[in-house]
This record gives C-alpha cells, structure tokens and sequence, in this order.
C-alpha cells in the first residue's frame, strides 16, 4: 500500500482542477420551440447563438454538445428529439410544444455522463427545476425571462435548495421578485459590435423602436408621443400571431389616422442587417415598456449603434441606460417614482421633453452623446464580455 500525505494531496489538487476545466464538457441545453441560427429574431436565441459561436472561436478548451432543434444552424454537435422546431412542425405548434421541451431536456439529462456541466438557456428554468435533483452534475440557468407573477415566486421558492443549481441574472433588477434564488453572478446580455451593431457618429432624423409586437412594449405611448411633438417615426415589430388582432386593431389603424399629421413607417420583421443600418440612421430610440423586463437588446443594440435611448425606469432600463449620458431616463407616473432623473415630469410628458431635448442639442452635443452611447456599449455589453464571464462561472462552478 502506497501512502499519500495530505500536504501531497493539497499540492496535486490544483493540478486536477487545471486538468478537468482545461477539457470541461459542457452541455447547453435551448428551447425546441424555434430554431437557432445567425438569422434568429428572438432575444434568447440570439443569446444562444453568439454564446455558441464565440465559445467555439475562442474557447477550444471546451467541448459542447447543443440539445436543440436539428434543424438549428450552429458550429457545434447538436443533440435533439426532432429535426424541425415546435413551431415549424404543424404536428407539435404551440399547443403541445411543452410535452417537446420536457423530452429534450429527458435526453440532455441521460446523457449526463458525458458532460462536466449544463447551462440551460430554457426561459427561466421552470421545466428545469424538478429534473434537477435527480441530475449529479451543475446546472447553470440563465433567467431570460422576468419572475413577477405570485404563481413564479412560488414555484421557484420549491427549488430554492438545489445546491446543484446555479442562477445567472441578466441585470440586477431581474433579482427583486426572487431574491432568494442561488445566484451566482448577474451577466448582461452582449451584442456583436464589431459586425452585427457598428457605429455611425452622425444618425438621422427619426425617431426609431423594434421589438416584439405586444402591448408590453408599450407601441400605443409611442404614437401618442409622436402625434404631439409631431417628428417621424420608424417601427419594427416583431410579429405575434396571438396579438395581430391588436396590433391591426390598436396600433395599425391608429398610424394610419397619425399619418394624416406625420409620417409613422411602419416594417415588419426585418433582417438583424436592415436592424443595424436603421439604428444607425435615427436620432432617438424610444422604449416605454410597460412591464419589468429583465433586459432589453433593443436598446443596447440602438446604442451600439450610436442612437441615444428614451425609456420609463422600469425593471433594468436604470442600469442599461445612463441618464443624461446615453440617452435621458423618464419615470412613468407621479405614483411610481423610482429615481431622481434629469426629466422631471412623468408619463407621456416626460417623454416628450426627453425626446424633444435630444432633437434641440447643438449638433456637437448630440454627437457627443452618440459616442458617449457606443463607449457604454464597448465597456458593458459587447459578445466577448458576456462570453468570458460565463466561462469564469463554468470555472468557478467546476472549483468548487
């Protein structure tokens, strides 16, 4: 018998630790519900992908199998239960694509001696959780969606004791309906400046907003605002089938009697490259979202492009958006002050001297502030730094 002296055992260690994460096997499980690609419109999977892409580019030290879609386009082995997405197989749709998401997520855990980690990119995790004890391996969930309901806070609270399940936030504010989830680190979402969202120093004349067409989002504020200052308008919605009726109903029908007054073009669901060029060619991006949304593409994808952002100081808008530097903050009512902010009036009001403000700067000014926008963007939200922090959580989760 050959005997090792703990002191020995201390020095090895480090070495063991070096060697497993220098080879980590990570497995990232996705929703089946829609494919993944370059040419994805959704927030999540556009996370997924550019996480994927820049993981294989940079970090040939980790070994990942993707369980998604097999139709999805990614440079890395994808493990999946159908070729199509839910939503493109007229067998599954939207009505049965959970019983899809559970059978996806049933082969990723089968298979967990082959991987040293999960990350799963599913909306919050919900369909996670109670897999979760019966899995020997960390599971890293990023929270790509918001926890406000009774119904979440007291699902999750169930879950709370997982001591193999690691939450990452996407802002801070994401945190404040669950506070007492294991989080390990807040990561913001990254955008691709060096291709996808570059810089134009000069912008243009309109006022800009993209995003998913629900009422959410907050489009019904935007035509109000753009009726009274009377400036142009440019939307990009993103079409929901459950909220067409609305959107011809409410928004549509509404544009078209604004026009009469001033120009609302409205374009929908546009390529991520038409994206870029038209933030790159507005003055404002304007963004009352109604709801407490985790984070928000749209806005730092405007800025990265050099446009400033008007916005409510809703959910993670305060630590997205630099009062009075990137673009101005407006609180949404008398009732819900959530900050001191350079606009004092509030609602519809607010809104409108925030934008008016940007439109009357000196040209100088403006430019300044464009440049103020893409210099937030290169410090705290570009793809590789939301990239290298997953991989120090993946570390720091395997050390332990």
């Amino acid at each position: 018998m050959v005997l090792i002296k703990l002191e020995s055992i201390k020095k090895l260690h480090p070495v063991i630790i070096s060697f497993s994460i220098k080879y980590m096997k990570l497995a990232i499980i996705n929703s089946n519900v829609i494919k993944i690609g370059k040419n994805t419109k959704k927030g999540t999977e556009i996370f997924v992908y550019f996480l994927i892409k820049n993981l294989v580019k940079d970090k040939k030290n980790i070994h990942m199998t993707i369980f998604a879609s097999g139709n999805s386009k990614l440079p890395a082995k994808i493990e999946s239960v159908n070729f199509h997405s839910s939503t493109e197989d007229k067998n599954i749709g939207e009505k049965n694509h959970k019983l899809f998401e559970l059978a996806l997520l049933s082969k990723a855990f089968s298979m967990q001696k082959k991987f040293d980690i999960y990350h799963v990119n599913m909306m919050c995790g919900e369909y996670v959780l109670p897999f979760a004890a019966f899995v020997k391996k960390p599971i890293v969930i990023t929270l790509h969606g918001p926890l406000n309901t009774p119904f979440q806070r007291k699902y999750f609270s169930i879950f709370n004791r997982l001591s193999n399940v690691h939450f990452v936030s996407i802002s801070n504010a994401q945190r404040k309906p669950c506070p007492n989830l294991n989080y390990i680190k807040t990561i913001y979402h990254g955008v691709d400046t060096k291709h996808s969202f570059t810089f134009n120093p000069i912008g243009g004349k309109e006022i800009m907003w993209s995003g998913r067409a629900i009422p959410e989002k907050g489009l019904e504020h935007i035509l109000t605002v753009v009726k009274k200052i009377k400036k142009k308008a440019k939307l990009f919605p993103i079409i929901k089938e459950e909220y067409f009726d609305w959107l011809q109903r409410e928004i549509i029908r509404k544009r078209n009697i604004i026009n009469e007054v001033v120009r609302i073009a409205i374009s929908f669901d546009v390529s991520r490259k038409e994206l870029n060029q038209n933030y790159q060619t507005s003055k404002v991006f304007l963004n009352p979202v109604e709801v407490e949304e985790g984070f928000g593409f749209t806005m730092v994808e405007s800025m990265a492009c050099g446009t400033p952002v008007v916005a409510y100081a809703r959910g993670s808008i305060p630590e997205i958006v630099k009062d009075g530097e990137t673009g101005f903050i407006v609180n949404s009512s008398e009732k819900d002050i959530r900050g001191n902010w350079i606009i004092k009036k509030t609602g519809i009001e607010g809104l409108c001297e925030a934008v008016e403000r940007i439109y009357a700067m000196p040209e100088d000014k403006y430019r300044a502030m464009r440049l103020a926008c893409r210099t937030h963007v290169e410090k705290n939200f570009t793809v590789e730094r939301m990239v290298d922090q997953y991989e120090e959580v993946y570390k720091k989760i395997l050390n332990r």
